[in-house]
């Protein structure tokens, strides 16, 4: 929502003259600490509600820019601040034109300011429309006195709202108070011969005030207001979010700092639904430090890099305001959180995507009647299940085998499943390919301080439910592992007896890669071939253990050895036999 167009801000604070051009439905105020940037949301909120700072008086000299007290002083001028604002006339009223501007100006005579605004327009019209205008500044510090003022804000909101029904449910529950304490008042009568009534408050504002969210905390209702800092900020945007959707008027919003106590995670989080979900009915202008908040970019927002700038004839420092071009522009002012910023956004897509995994494979195992095998990929589960056709024949399978998208998201699930309170669903066993990747620590390697399932490899997650373990390796792969003296990788693909799968290489269907790194000596890099270097020390016809697969070539090859001979997969009875036991085990 496009409230305000522009904003000119003069002599207020560190602030000696301003402008913000061209505002948006969000308005994101990027730089460092002492910058300057709360002082231009706390002049907007002297400029809508006649106070600096949430709930405290007009102080003139407290806001006055010293600069200009001494100019006023040398000059032997009267001192003054002034703060215009261009609206849009976003109500389309016939009354008013497409935009117009409103200047409010304070000196020391005066808490109150004296206004300017087009004299051919009525007053009555510009009265009017700034009477639908409700601004809320929401400051960096959050105490409970915020939580409440806003509690407060959403009372006045559902009371306003004849929808909600909120004000004749108060009328009724005074009635009912009075209604049901009547056998007491005549007592009381009786006795000191006073009537007497217990006396709700009308606006019911002191009790709503008393009133506290529920919030989940393991198998526990705690009352929000127990709860940290980070989950009462959370709700502030929700609950003044609520009050524009059920209230007569249209809500502008100066917030600073939104990512304060918030982990990065949920900043990215927040920051999304400012711009996708609050920005629809709020104008919104913020201040931050974050990547979450100062990368956010499209049609709907406008950015700017507020600094301290040097006056080139006094050099007294003033906040200046540039608009934000690039990343460019907050390096030096950022410093480590813009390098950081990149790799913050990886993660966060990361995590998101691996919770919506975890969402998905939960749903899986929430319907399941037999044990899930979650594996990396989806031609992992096609030549397991061709493996189990040719080991056990048209048997009913014990397990289902279910492509998890990665060895990181399967490690994500198990360990969701190992934090639960409480698990009764189906055995899940998570199941790596022998290799650098189901080794590490997003594979197998996270579990490696647990318990061994006994006579196995296999780690124990979660006893009687959650196991996982990685493809095992041959007794021929282990000698090859010794004379080398390095770790073999084992892919699924590589189960195969040596034939199998050089023939698959011969035919196209198998595309192997060398693996090649670059070593650096002194002033010099170059590349190494690491496969080359092995080669020499590998049996004849292992030359593919140096090598990794294509993946481009894994749905063909998974289809292409299912004409492969029984005898050829007898590497995967090892494997079915222990998730057999582990199966029946549960």
């Amino acid at each position: 929502m496009r409230i305000i167009s522009k904003i000119e801000i003069n002599y207020f604070r560190s602030i000696y003259s301003v402008t913000l051009a061209e505002n948006n439905d969000i308005n994101v105020l990027i730089g460092g600490n002492d910058a300057g940037k709360s002082n231009i949301l706390k002049a907007l909120n002297l400029f809508f509600n006649n106070e600096a700072e949430l709930n405290t008086p007009f102080n003139f000299y407290d806001d006055l820019s010293r600069q200009r007290e001494e100019e006023a002083r040398a000059a032997k001028g009267r001192a003054f601040l002034w703060i215009r604002i261009t609206f849009n006339n976003f109500l389309n009223w016939n009354s008013l034109p497409k935009t117009f501007a409103i200047k409010k100006s304070w000196n020391r005579y005066s808490d109150d300011p004296d206004w300017t605004y087009p004299h051919d327009l009525p007053l009555t019209s510009i009265g009017r429309f700034l009477n639908k205008i409700s601004f809320h500044y929401i400051p960096a510090v959050r105490g409970k006195d915020i939580y409440q003022h806003y509690m407060n804000a959403l009372h006045d909101a559902l009371i306003d709202d004849e929808k909600a029904g909120v004000r004749g449910a108060s009328d009724a529950l005074v009635q009912a108070i009075n209604t049901s304490t009547i056998d007491m008042s005549e007592k009381v009568k009786e006795g000191i011969e006073i009537d007497s009534s217990i006396q709700v408050p009308e606006d019911l504002r002191d009790l709503f005030t008393a009133l506290d969210f529920s919030t989940k905390f393991s198998n526990f209702n705690i009352p929000l207001q127990k709860r940290g800092d980070g989950i009462q900020a959370r709700h502030i945007p929700f609950i003044l979010d609520f009050i524009a959707r059920h209230s007569k008027k249209y809500h502008i919003w100066a917030y600073e700092e939104p990512e304060n106590s918030l982990e990065m995670g949920k900043a990215f989080d927040l920051a999304r639904q400012f711009q996708t979900d609050f920005s629809k009915e709020n104008q919104i202008y913020l201040t931050t430090h974050s990547p979450a908040f100062y990368d956010l970019a499209g049609d709907h927002v406008n950015k700017w890099m507020v600094e301290p700038q040097s006056h080139s004839t006094d050099g007294v420092l003033r906040t200046g305001v540039i608009p934000f071009h690039g990343e460019h522009h907050a390096d030096e002012t950022m410093g480590i959180a813009s390098l950081i910023s990149v790799r913050a956004k990886e993660l966060y897509e990361e995590i998101k995507n691996l919770n919506q995994s975890k969402e998905k494979l939960h749903e899986q195992v929430a319907t399941a009647e037999r044990p899930q095998v979650f594996v990396e990929g989806p031609t992992d589960k096609t030549i397991l299940d061709s493996a189990f056709r040719k080991i056990y024949g048209e048997t009913y399978p014990f397990c289902d085998f279910i492509p998890a998208g990665g060895a990181s998201k399967i490690t994500a699930y198990l360990k969701s499943l190992k934090n639960l309170v409480v698990y009764d669903g189906v055995s899940v066993i998570g199941l790596y390919d022998n290799d650098q990747a189901g080794k590490g620590k997003d594979g197998i390697g996270s579990f490696s301080q647990h318990h061994n399932v006994p006579d196995s490899e296999f780690k124990i997650v979660k006893k009687g439910r959650v196991y996982c373990g990685s493809l095992p390796m041959s007794d021929e792969l282990r000698k090859i592992e010794k004379s080398l003296g390095a770790d073999v990788p084992l892919p699924i693909e590589f189960m195969f007896p040596p034939k199998v799968i050089n023939a698959a290489v011969d035919e196209g269907v198998l595309v192997l890669e060398d693996r090649t790194v670059i070593a650096k000596e002194s002033a010099f890099s170059f590349m190494v071939n690491i496969t080359d270097h092995f080669e020499q020390k590998l049996p004849d016809g292992y030359r593919y253990l140096a090598c990794k697969v294509n993946d481009s070539s894994k749905v063909s090859f998974s289809e292409w050895v299912e004409q492969a001979d029984r005898e050829h997969w007898k590497a995967f009875e090892a494997l079915f036999e222990i998730l057999k036991r582990i199966c029946d085990d549960n």
